[in-house]
């Protein structure tokens, strides 16, 4: 028996504490690295917590006015003490977690559900390509999409380097270090980048004939007379 007790408290600490807010917070961020790049998953517990503390106050605001009257005789419940009780508020959690876990799921937030039947694979939301959104129905060129695609990656390293230097600058010299060392890493990113997307709009916008950097060339006239000798 003490031990279906423990279980009990177990699992209404859980369903108090964490489940409901959780489920929220994946039906609202359901990509990876969207609230933090590199502290993801301590954000989404800890806003999962507080996110279901305030779920339980509004659920026990609702189920303990006075104005619903008396509860039915359901499951262990007292019909004299109205909806307050822990049939109901159980019950509630449960629905509640239940309607948030399936909005997370129709939104990609759990891409291992694919594995239990594939037809419940989902993704989350992607990128909106402006280019494809442009041109709606037509052929777009592989390339701009590519670039589309390293436009968004550029700016993501570019919003990371400024969170290192902020980070950098109020850190202790151990995390200072950490970051400078991640700084190199994000600008040789950012370099690498920039290479892609130079050899990608080079692709787009070849230089013709007597364009390009070819054509500020002058030929000087004497070296044209000794080729034709």
């Amino acid at each position: 028996m003490e031990e279906i007790n423990w279980l009990r408290v177990f699992a209404g600490l859980l369903l108090v504490l964490f489940i409901p807010g959780y489920t929220l917070i994946q039906a609202m961020f359901p990509r990876r690295g969207e609230l933090d790049e590199e502290f993801d998953t301590l954000y989404r517990v800890t806003l999962g917590m507080a996110m279901s503390i305030c779920i339980v106050i509004i659920v026990g605001f609702i189920l303990g006015n006075p104005a619903l009257g008396n509860a039915p005789s359901w499951g262990n419940s007292d019909d004299d003490k109205g909806f307050f009780q822990t049939f109901f508020v159980t019950t509630s959690l449960l629905t509640i977690s239940i309607l948030f876990f399936v909005a997370g799921w129709y939104r990609g937030a759990y891409p291992w559900t694919a594995h239990i039947h594939p037809n419940l694979a989902r993704a989350p939301p992607g990128l909106r390509i402006e280019s494809e959104l442009a041109v709606a129905g037509k052929y777009i060129p592989a390339e701009l999409i590519e670039l589309q695609g390293l436009k968004h990656d550029r700016d993501n390293v570019k919003r990371k380097l400024a969170e290192v230097e902020t980070r950098k600058r109020s850190g202790s010299s151990v995390m200072k270090k950490y970051y400078e060392r991640k700084e190199i890493t994000l600008l040789a990113d950012l370099a690498d980048i920039d290479s892609k997307m130079a050899d990608i709009d080079l692709q787009l916008n070849r230089p013709g004939e007597g364009e390009g950097l070819s054509a500020d060339v002058v030929q000087d006239p004497l070296d044209d007379s000794s080729e034709e000798e």
